[in-house]
């Protein structure tokens, strides 16, 4: 193995995946004392302390943007992924919640067809149905151990699937920095909305897990889309399911979650099925270009 892939591929997405994984971690703690919408707001709040200095020092030449309409949007199905996968978190097993969070490129393949004009093989549709199986054992509709969290949980895969599709519509003008800088400004705003309904006031303490949480997410973001842009996608993807791996050793250590034999057989083709979208051959490789990757946020 290189050293330069060692160095600016494979270590910046393992730690990408290490802080995706605290940073479930920290939403799920916060969830004892705060609602999911609070867990949002306070998310988008110190998202957008972290990057504002770095977006502002560019100045106004930098900010200015032709696709505020687009970066709304993107903002908007974020914020509903970020309620949907807050909201299972705190409900079912914190592996469960990741793994569905990560079946996006299921998602985006079916959006691509109708959004991007994206034509899918043989290979690309065995791929969408072996995931997609694996979705269905993962939900378990029509047993006994169906759980509607879980449901709300695959919801943030589809919304992530949007929101990477308007990334990816916005990459030819659009830097990473200006990206996630109105994704943090419109987040914030569009998150506080419901909380004139819905606000319950925090513990000191979910918001300090909640902080903790944006300092990962930030790092895990930045790490993920570094390596995606200095390597192919076949030699960073695989990297990106550490997550629920980690994700499993933590709800194991500290809430004692062990997912059925259903969910395992499940997850595993979630994982197949995603990765053979991701790392599809004659799929033009989208990463190529500097943009935001998105993983649990």
């Amino acid at each position: 193995m290189e050293r330069r892939y060692i160095v600016h591929g494979a270590l910046p997405a393992f730690g990408a995946a290490c802080c995706f994984a605290c940073m479930a971690t920290m939403v799920k703690l916060a969830s004892v004392d705060a609602s999911s919408q609070v867990l949002v707001f306070l998310r988008s709040i110190f998202g957008l302390i972290i990057i504002a200095p770095f977006a502002l020092a560019r100045g106004g030449e930098f900010l200015r943007t032709t696709r505020t309409k687009i970066h709304f949007l993107r903002a908007l199905m974020s914020i509903a992924a970020l309620s949907c996968f807050y909201f299972a978190v705190s409900e079912i097993g914190l592996a469960e919640a990741i793994l569905l969070n990560a079946s996006s490129p299921l998602f985006i393949g079916l959006f691509a067809i109708f959004m991007l004009g994206e034509h899918l093989d043989r290979r690309s549709i065995l791929a969408l149905v072996i995931g997609f199986c694996g979705v269905l054992l993962l939900l378990k509709p029509g047993t006994q151990l169906f759980q509607f969290s879980a449901t709300v949980g695959a919801f943030a895969g589809v919304f992530i699937a949007l929101a990477k599709i308007m990334i990816r519509q916005m990459a030819d003008t659009e830097p990473v920095l200006r990206t996630v800088f109105y994704f943090g400004v419109y987040s914030s705003v569009l998150s506080a909305v419901p909380l004139f309904w819905l606000w319950q006031t925090p513990s000191l303490q979910a918001v300090a897990w909640m902080a903790v949480a944006a300092i990962f997410a930030s790092a895990g973001q930045m790490l993920m889309t570094y390596a995606f842009t200095h390597n192919r996608a076949a030699q960073v993807a695989p990297f990106s399911y550490f997550t629920v791996v980690f994700g499993g050793i933590v709800g194991w250590l500290f809430w004692r979650e062990l997912p059925d034999l259903i969910s395992i057989l499940g997850g595993g083709l979630v994982i197949v099925g995603c990765l053979s979208m991701v790392l599809r051959p004659q799929q033009r490789d989208p990463w190529r270009q500097p943009q935001v990757v998105e993983g649990p946020r």
